[in-house]
């Protein structure tokens, strides 16, 4: 630890972000609310603004977050893995031996992913559903301390529930995206057609100033949802990464595995087209350990930020 850096407790660091994973989820609640009100407003109906956005929260958000584990897995190709291989074997007993530090009920089936690339993720809705997924790759290239902390990471996001979470948020993120589609239909419907309780001789330059305002609105309201949305969701990842960092320090009782891990996982490095596909796509960037992004919308911390706070637990 370098002189005047302040050692983080592990426990420490995983209160800290997930005060601020859920205030985050707080605002990408606010905005479908914000939206459905809108809705309400355009239709002169605030009640029933909010009552659409109340059915498509409850038709979306449970789809997503039950189909999500097959959707993840197709989409990846990943296969479970065979003890009779014995790099894979060596896997398994990781996954077993920290499943039991952790007090997991249920160890979390490992799944390898046909891919070149250094890389792992959990997901599942449960302890009881919950799997791991690696990357021949990653087994290819980490020691046995190396493959510790970064499996220490994946169960990390297990016992604090990141997938729930993530699910959810991608939930909301498509619930936000169709109401932003409902209300910018309202508002060219409404600018199209004018409002006609007011369209008389004396308030024709009001109308025309109104329809102007909706038409705009109607322009912009969807591209603005979405990007509020993605960056809520990309800082949202951001911290679980942190979090679950800091909680495979205390599974391992070492930091410099999953350290050097992430130093071997190729810093800042942008993936190629053709690595983004043997992963299964960009869509499943945030649930990797690692995912080379740039500024704002990159889905996790920069390695030399995770590197130096792990060097900083105890």
């Amino acid at each position: 630890m370098s002189d005047g850096e302040t050692a983080l407790f592990s426990y420490e660091e995983v209160r800290k972000n997930f005060i601020k994973s859920f205030f985050l989820v707080a605002i990408l609640l606010a905005v479908a609310f914000g939206l459905s009100y809108w809705i309400g407003m355009a239709l002169n109906d605030p009640k029933m603004g909010i009552l659409i956005g109340v059915v498509v929260c409850a038709v979306v958000i449970p789809i997503q977050i039950l189909t999500a584990k097959w959707v993840i897995l197709g989409m990846a190709r990943g296969r479970r893995a065979s003890p009779d291989d014995l790099r894979e074997r060596r896997a398994i007993q990781i996954v077993e031996g920290l499943a039991v530090s952790a007090g997991l009920r249920k160890t979390p089936d490992l799944y390898i992913i046909p891919s070149d690339v250094p890389n792992a993720f959990a997901s599942g809705l449960s302890e009881n559903s919950a799997f791991v997924a690696v990357t021949e790759g990653l087994l290819g290239m980490m020691d046995d301390q190396e493959l510790e902390g970064v499996i220490g990471h994946e169960i990390g996001h297990v016992l604090h529930r990141d997938i729930m979470l993530n699910q959810l948020v991608v939930g909301l993120i498509s619930v936000i995206l169709i109401l932003a589609i409902i209300l910018e239909r309202v508002l060219w419907i409404r600018s199209l057609s004018g409002d006609r309780r007011s369209s008389n001789r004396e308030n024709g330059g009001n109308l025309a100033l109104l329809m102007l305002v909706l038409m705009l609105a109607a322009i912009l309201v969807r591209p603005i949802a979405m990007l509020i949305g993605q960056l809520l969701q990309l800082a949202i990842s951001r911290q679980r990464e942190y979090a679950a960092d800091a909680c495979s320090v205390r599974l391992c009782s070492y930091s410099e595995g999953l350290a050097r891990a992430l130093e071997k996982l190729g810093g800042e490095k942008q993936y190629s087209k053709k690595e983004v596909a043997s992963l299964g796509g960009g869509e499943l960037a945030c649930m990797y350990i690692n995912f080379p992004g740039e500024g704002l919308f990159s889905t996790h911390p920069p390695i030399a930020e995770r590197v130096r706070r792990l060097r900083s637990m105890y």
